[in-house]
């Protein structure tokens, strides 16, 4: 059964999975408090130190296409094929992939898929 989960950037409800997840198909779930250190932008050492889980913003498919295209060295860093898409339609971003019928891999290039061999 799935639920909906509030997108921590847009503020969105978008769907869950799992009935009592927290996170968001297709998105995201980014461990801010990790990303601090001591001297870091966020100091976050007491974070980092505890054994407790960390607080994570939920981000949706769409806020996260807008991430990766503000900053594109980050989005090169992940590569192509970051999700799967259905191949019956479109590729839904530039960073899907899926199987073609004959079980071709295929990469979301231009809003068409494209092939690997080509």
């Amino acid at each position: 059964m799935r639920h909906a989960v509030k997108c921590d950037a847009c503020g969105e409800a978008r769907q869950s999975i799992h009935p009592t997840a927290t996170t968001i198909d297709s998105g995201w779930s980014l461990p801010y408090e990790a990303f601090g250190f001591y001297g870091g932008f966020t100091d976050n050492l007491d974070a980092l130190m505890s054994d407790s889980d960390y607080k994570a913003w939920n981000m949706c498919h769409a806020c996260i296409v807008k991430f990766l295209d503000t900053f594109p060295l980050l989005a090169k860093s992940i590569g192509k094929g970051a999700h799967p898409s259905p191949y019956e339609q479109k590729p839904c971003c530039e960073y899907a992939w899926s199987f073609t019928p004959n079980g071709e891999t295929v990469f979301a290039s231009g809003g068409e898929w494209i092939s690997e061999n080509k």
